[in-house]
């Protein structure tokens, strides 16, 4: 049995890099994502309007007595799971996936965020109300 917690110092997001790949890119399941983590942990450690950098989080995942700690974050592949590798801590491929299916089977919060992909000028509004979610992308007009 896995618990997670929410880490809040956020000196502790060094070193952190892609270790594993949600399989969600963009549109509702990563409005889900992010609604899902925000009912596990309440508000991200860091978030922005970046669609590239757009939040993160850092969770503790703790089994019997091991800790991983995992960064959760948005970037500019999509939702994704990070680690520093240069822990290199048994089964930390296992934690994340436990993370990960948490995440996947938590009902969503309520939220609506705006975030922009500046390099191709979109403008995107996504969330979830009442457990449905919602992802909407719309070019913005050229100045």
């Amino acid at each position: 049995m896995y618990t997670y917690k929410a880490i809040t110092e956020e000196d502790q997001t060094l070193g952190f890099s892609k270790f594993l790949d949600t399989g969600i890119f963009e549109g509702k399941e990563s409005a889900k994502f992010r609604g899902s983590l925000l009912t596990l942990f309440g508000e991200p450690l860091y978030k922005s309007d970046n669609a590239e950098d757009a939040y993160h989080y850092l969770i503790e995942v703790s089994h019997n007595t091991s800790k991983w700690h995992f960064m959760v974050y948005e970037g500019p592949s999509g939702p994704a799971i990070g680690y520093d590798s240069n822990k290199n801590q048994p089964n930390a491929m296992e934690a994340s996936k436990a993370l990960l299916e948490e995440i996947r089977e938590t009902t969503p919060s309520d939220f609506n965020e705006i975030i922009y992909y500046e390099d191709f000028g979109s403008k995107i509004t996504y969330g979830c109300k009442n457990g449905e979610c919602f992802y909407k992308e719309e070019n913005e007009e050229s100045h």
